[in-house]
């Protein structure tokens, strides 16, 4: 009895064993993650397909639209879309164009009420319902995004610090035709939070220095798709 015992427990750590053998992890399913919840998806690989920068500047030399919506979207891919119900803001990118490029391009094909002094990778272009907000990628050299936004959004959810050295507070609060703008989001800002400081890294914002923006986010499409 006592030898059948022992083969019965010899087996039992055999199916065991067995079991563990076939059941552990596939390590190939693993691949890019890190323990610690450390793992990062690189977002910057599925970024879309640009045309040659020549073809670009070309683009939007031809463009006969007064309408800076229609030519930054006929000339940039639609990377993500904000949308709340306080205004619309659209994240073109680009790698093929400097920031210096872009906005220099953009700015002497439709000619902007109000042109941002250019400063720690940012540039404003404003126009009569729409801000250009380009700045350079926190996370890679060569990645310009390229926002457009509705005047309402900015009014509604940008942190006013954000401009800073680009516009003086008096044209803020005459493109944006609210008095006294600057200082009454600011202080709404400190209070409550929930301000946008933009669109500074691939699927992702930037908060405000005095809170966290909470908005709608959709993954955009190729040029010209919209939300």
């Amino acid at each position: 009895m006592r030898n059948y015992a022992g083969l019965i427990i010899v087996g039992i750590i055999a199916v065991i064993l067995m079991f563990n053998l076939f059941n552990r992890p596939d390590n190939t399913a693993n691949r890019g993650m890190s323990g610690g919840g450390n793992y990062q998806e690189n977002t910057y690989e599925d970024l879309p397909d640009e045309p040659e920068k020549s073809e670009i500047l070309d683009t939007i030399k031809a463009s006969s639209n007064s309408s800076i919506q229609n030519v930054v979207k006929q000339s940039f891919p639609l990377l993500d879309t904000v949308k709340t119900d306080q205004g619309l803001s659209k994240i073109y990118v680009t790698r093929k164009l400097s920031l210096p490029e872009a906005a220099d391009a953009l700015s002497q094909q439709v000619k902007p009420q109000e042109i941002s002094k250019r400063q720690e990778g940012k540039q404003v272009l404003v126009y009569k319902n729409d801000f250009v907000i380009l700045q350079e990628s926190q996370e890679q050299n060569n990645v310009v995004f390229i926002e457009l936004a509705s005047d309402q959004f900015v009014r509604n959810h940008y942190s006013p610090s954000f401009f800073d050295g680009l516009l003086a507070y008096y044209i803020l609060d005459e493109v944006l035709d609210a008095d006294d703008w600057f200082k009454k989001r600011k202080a709404k800002c400190q209070t409550q939070g929930n301000c946008y400081g933009g669109y500074v890294r691939s699927g992702g914002f930037n908060s405000g220095k005095t809170g966290s923006f909470r908005g709608s986010s959709q993954r955009g499409g190729g040029p010209g798709a919209g939300k």
